[in-house]
């Protein structure tokens, strides 16, 4: 089984939304929605309100609105509610910062629109990015005892680990009391020997195409079908040795599809150039350098049609890629909304906007992740060189 990044999403949609209306009528189409199946409140007008605002000011799209979601898995269990005490603090403290390694604008902007439509008394403040130096500036104001992040989305499992065991962040049963109770296990908990948290969603990493070239036959469904002689020289791939994320997928593709497929994508691949970064690749493909491309995730793509692009994303029924965990400081100056924001965030109304927006899998909402899900794992240096050798690099 494949799940297409590109032409899944519709089915997800309760309530269509096509074409311009103003607020008010939005307003209106967002109370009725409300109750759909597996919708959450958003009955009173005032909320209606704030999200007709919120999709008029291109924040979120109107059919990721949580009055749009469908039924929640049946694997989902929800987590505890916030007490009233919590939010009432939250709403004393008015704002928080979070440190977002989730990055790309339209899903930053939609989680944020979606958690202000719902508490608008609190204020986030968000820094892109999550990379290294986001994460070494947040370790060493911890350590200075001038922390001014609430709280952290990483991205890097690594890093979740060594700030738990520093003390910096916080175990997410410590901000939701009897959180582990409903959450699955398996690679939706990160253990990191010091405290647990856990994956609100995760990005499958999949093969992309340009549909100007290839056709819905030759359309590739698994990375054996990277290897078929129509691709011979045409297919773009990203440098082992850029990055971690890359390496690691390519490590994944080894260990999943067997040395001699890792071969075989070796004689197609274009190695003049090979990509240090998605972008230029991502670049490349649309403009038509190569037919495909073995490593891009459907928000890419997404970004990439809405530009006029033909681009679309296919995952393969085991694939790997990013996941995302949150943790709140363990000094954070408001420390209440950041834990607030935590509950919103693994609910099935974040998960519903998460999953929507940033075309991610999550526990309640699993469409867009993967069949078969394998974290990213590190790359040895033995490994690393078995790969390039596979590849011909």
């Amino acid at each position: 089984m494949t799940r297409s990044a590109g032409a899944s999403r519709g089915k997800a949609r309760s309530v269509p939304f096509r074409g311009t209306v103003g607020a008010a009528a939005l307003a209106v189409a967002c109370g009725a929605a409300a109750n759909a199946a597996g919708a959450f409140d958003t009955t009173e007008s005032v909320y209606a309100e704030r999200a007709a605002d919120a999709v008029a000011a291109g924040r979120i799209k109107a059919e990721c609105l949580p009055s749009a979601a469908t039924a929640v898995d049946p694997a989902y269990r929800p987590i505890p509610a916030p007490s009233a005490e919590l939010v009432e603090a939250a709403r004393a403290e008015g704002s928080f910062v979070l440190n977002s390694g989730i990055s790309d604008k339209p899903s930053v902007d939609a989680y944020q629109a979606a958690f202000q439509m719902r508490y608008p008394e609190i204020r986030m403040s968000i820094s892109y990015g999550g990379g290294p130096n986001m994460e070494e500036r947040f370790m060493a104001d911890h350590a200075a005892g001038s922390s001014a992040v609430d709280a952290v989305i990483s991205v890097r499992p690594s890093w979740v680990a060594k700030a738990m065991k520093e003390g910096a962040i916080l175990p997410l049963d410590n901000t939701i009391p009897g959180f582990f109770d409903a959450w699955p296990g398996d690679f939706w908990v990160l253990d990191t020997g010091a405290g647990r948290t856990a994956t609100a969603f995760y990005r499958p990493i999949g093969i992309a195409y340009n549909s100007d070239l290839v056709t819905e036959e030759l359309a590739p469904r698994s990375y054996q079908d990277l290897t078929r002689p129509e691709f011979k020289d045409q297919l773009l791939g990203l440098d082992p040795q850029a990055a971690g994320i890359y390496a690691g997928v390519w490590k994944h593709i080894l260990d999943s599809a067997g040395e001699d497929t890792m071969r075989a994508l070796g004689e197609n691949l274009i190695k003049t150039p090979l990509y240090a970064d998605i972008q230029p690749a991502a670049q490349a493909l649309g403009a038509g350098a190569g037919m495909v491309i073995m490593e891009m995730g459907g928000n890419i793509a997404q970004t990439m049609r809405s530009n006029g692009a033909s681009v679309e994303v296919v995952i393969p029924e085991d694939a790997t890629g990013s996941q995302y965990a949150y943790a709140v400081s363990s000094q954070a100056p408001h420390p209440n909304a950041a834990a607030l924001f935590a509950y919103w965030l693994y609910s099935a109304e974040g998960q519903w906007v998460m999953s929507c927006s940033a075309l991610a899998g999550t526990v309640a909402y699993p469409e867009h992740g993967a069949e078969h899900f394998a974290p990213v794992t590190a790359v040895a240096p033995e490994e690393m060189t078995r790969i390039r050798e596979l590849l011909g690099l």
